[in-house]
């Protein structure tokens, strides 16, 4: 799995000089991004690995909108879809969302602002079947008043499941501008999930 991450990456001195924004709010160098596609429970997957960790999940309705949303989330990586080098991970992933039960195991790199990664440090710690807030989450991470922008930071997560966003609502019930999206959804899939698990 390790050896999965340490993709070898194309020298060039031009390429080497230039920088842009790659990925949410992060500079980075140009750099080959490897993806693998499947399908879920919940519809198409798509995870993207850079040589770090796994840089992005995507699970959308139709599988077109996983390639279009891809490139609008890296657009100046060189995308490769290698379905075999990936294989293992998707199957993985795949495995971990049909029992999305512990803290996800498989290495992640994510990309934001230090607040960004705060919030998205403490979604992590929501166990599965259970459910937080924006402004609970504001309060843990130690800004009270920045409930909006955790609200921003949990829309501008690219790792579903992995960091359960999803599991994140408005104060006193869920979320009225995601209710019939998929994170709603995603809410009753792991109740159904976990209703199971009592049976």
């Amino acid at each position: 799995m390790t050896n999965l991450f340490k993709r070898p990456r194309k020298k060039s001195p031009s390429l080497a000089a230039r920088e842009f924004k790659d990925g949410p709010l992060s500079f980075r160098p140009p750099e080959d991004i490897a993806y693998g596609t499947g399908k879920c429970a919940l519809g198409p997957i798509l995870v993207a690995l850079s040589d770090k960790g796994i840089v992005t999940i995507m699970i959308r309705a139709k599988s077109a909108e996983l390639i279009k949303d891809l490139r609008a989330r890296l657009p100046k990586a060189n995308l490769i879809r290698d379905e075999k080098e990936c294989k293992a991970v998707v199957a993985k992933v795949i495995e971990y969302v049909e029992a999305p039960v512990k803290p996800f195991p498989l290495p992640l790199d994510i990309r934001g602002t230090a607040f960004q990664q705060s919030v998205w440090n403490e979604v992590r710690k929501i166990p599965f079947g259970q459910t937080s807030s924006y402004s609970k989450i504001a309060e843990t991470i130690g800004s009270p008043k920045a409930i909006r922008a955790v609200a921003s930071s949990c829309s501008n997560s690219w790792f579903a499941f992995a960091v359960p966003c999803h599991r994140v609502l408005h104060k006193g019930g869920a979320n009225p501008a995601r209710e019939g999206g998929r994170q709603y959804r995603w809410v009753d899939y792991e109740a159904e999930l976990l209703e199971k698990r009592k049976k």
